[in-house]
């Protein structure tokens, strides 16, 4: 089904032109639930937005689709798909942050992290993990173009996740984390959120605002209702869809009778 889908939305991504090398100045590759959203609101008030992040796959389906061609494989032009972003974090983006790298080598990196791996793989499971695994939520949402093409994404990578480290689990949060590591060495701000601005100003070289409180957003309650709300709007619009449907049935048998 969800190949089917993307099948039908092939395009040609254009070359970027060379005054757009250089847009993204500030790139996350820490995993989703790990302060990404916090981190997103405190790099646009620190003047490195727009801040690209999962949440804009919800208002830009061609997003989903690049994404999850790029998980397959196909050559993708960064510039042009970052274009008129100042940074990143979340997933997406977290997972391409090789590519990333190589195509913003002047970027500053910065990898969110959890306190520990049980404590990351706990928050997943309660809040992103069902758009990402949960069969009924992909029925649920499947009408929804946008939210069709962003749980397609989703689920490829958790078929990624499984080949690469065998399960979805607590440990994906460590190896993930070590192979980042490895990547940048001395390159790269390991940032907890509750550390606040400190350290990360003095990594982005920017003054710390002043009487601003560190942003404290995404909690797991709030995402929890989120996903239920969009699975409620999903279920909606397949009544809409069935009740159109029988009323159309109605309809040509009532014409056929009065024939």
């Amino acid at each position: 089904m969800a190949d089917n889908t993307l099948e039908n939305h092939q395009f040609q991504i254009r070359k970027s032109d060379s005054d757009n090398a250089e847009q993204l100045r500030v790139i996350g590759a820490g995993l989703g639930r790990t302060g990404t959203s916090s981190l997103k609101i405190a790099l646009e008030k620190l003047g490195f937005g727009p801040c690209h992040h999962m949440t804009e796959l919800f208002s830009k389906p061609r997003q989903s689709i690049i994404f999850t061609q790029a998980l397959d494989g196909r050559e993708t032009d960064w510039h042009e798909l970052m274009k008129g972003y100042g940074s990143a974090v979340d997933i997406p983006t977290a997972i391409f942050y090789k590519e990333l790298h190589q195509a913003f080598p002047k970027a500053k990196f910065i990898l969110t992290v959890r306190d520990s791996d049980e404590k990351w793989y706990e928050s997943f499971k309660n809040t992103i993990g069902p758009v990402c695994t949960d069969i009924f939520y992909f029925i649920a949402v499947y009408p929804i173009r946008n939210l069709r093409l962003q749980c397609i994404f989703t689920r490829k990578l958790i078929k990624k996740w499984i080949h690469d480290y065998g399960e979805v689990g607590p440990k994906i949060h460590g190896l993930h984390n070590a192979q980042v590591i490895k990547e940048f060495k001395k390159e790269l701000l390991i940032f907890n959120v509750k550390e606040g601005w400190e350290p990360l100003c003095q990594f982005l070289d920017v003054p710390i605002p002043k009487d601003i409180p560190f942003p404290n957003v995404n909690d797991a309650k709030h995402m929890t209702r989120r996903i239920f709300a969009i699975q409620a709007i999903g279920w909606t619009a397949w009544t809409l869809i069935i009740v159109v449907i029988a009323v159309g049935i109605k309809f040509i048998s009532g014409f056929v009778d009065f024939t």
